[in-house]
């Protein structure tokens, strides 16, 4: 009797933890990244707040709006999806850790799928490229004609921005001052907190609008990426990665204009 009662309850137990798997795995969605994006119905995209001319924050009718030539690619993507999108800004370094944690969809901002990002990230094709620069103060520039004087100065750059690896490659001598925002680095030069800053061509012309006490030396360097591109949660299925190369691919030359309208626009 003892042994029945044995065996009826290994029974039961068995016959429970089988339906539990079976309920966990009901909740669990088949549908693919695309499909998810379509059902919710809002595209939630993650980008830097200050990041001219890729996107910046600006003031309309007391409003705080979003511009730039990411936004508009973002708008190119969810119309394609037939879906709404919602911005989410926030720091460099807190883009990677939102889009691991799932609190965006994929990340539009103008960034290089460097060997370190792709290890955390699933990378589109890219869609812009452009140079970095030098810029340091005007009255300083005959200075900086000769490319060897970089070698001891203090260099500003964003941090986990792909310049900031290439400075440390081009001047191993070089100290970078790793700073959080764009705008934070005329803002250093400016206080001789940096001799120089390094970013990219289009986002140093519009720092010289703001900042005319700055000038562009005649330095260039590819910082040997590949270019910006689309990030996506490691794990995104094929079908949103094609759909968003899609749009990459018939937009890519609108996006270079669109790059030179806001750098020549500035950020009002």
């Amino acid at each position: 009797m003892k042994k029945l009662k044995a065996h009826r309850l290994f029974y039961v137990l068995t016959l429970l933890g089988t339906l539990l798997l079976l309920l966990t795995g009901c909740g669990k969605s088949n549908k693919s990244s695309l499909q998810q994006i379509k059902e919710r119905g809002t595209l939630r995209v993650g980008m830097v707040s200050a990041n001219p001319p890729y996107e910046s924050q600006v003031q309309k009718n007391g409003k705080t709006q979003m511009q730039g030539a990411d936004v508009l690619l973002v708008k190119k993507i969810a119309k394609n999806l037939g879906v709404k999108y919602e911005l989410k800004t926030m720091d460099l370094d807190g883009l990677l850790p939102a889009l691991q944690a799932k609190k965006v969809d994929m990340l539009v901002t103008s960034m290089a799928p460097t060997p370190e990002r792709q290890k955390a990230a699933k990378f589109t094709d890219t869609y812009y490229k452009s140079t970095n620069v030098l810029v340091v103060p005007k009255a300083k520039l005959a200075q900086y004609k000769n490319a060897n004087n970089f070698k001891h100065a203090t260099i500003a750059v964003v941090n986990n921005s792909s310049q900031q690896p290439m400075i440390h490659k081009v001047f191993p001598e070089a100290t970078t001052k790793d700073l959080s925002k764009v705008t934070d680095l005329a803002l250093a030069v400016n206080n001789g907190k940096a001799d120089a800053l390094c970013i990219d061509k289009p986002t140093a012309t519009i720092l010289l609008k703001k900042n005319p006490e700055l000038a562009m030396t005649s330095w260039r360097h590819n910082d040997g990426s590949k270019g910006a591109a689309i990030a996506l949660p490691k794990g995104t299925s094929d079908d949103l990665v094609n759909r968003l190369n899609e749009v990459i691919h018939q937009n890519k030359a609108q996006y270079s204009k669109w790059v030179d309208q806001y750098a020549q626009k500035g950020t009002n």
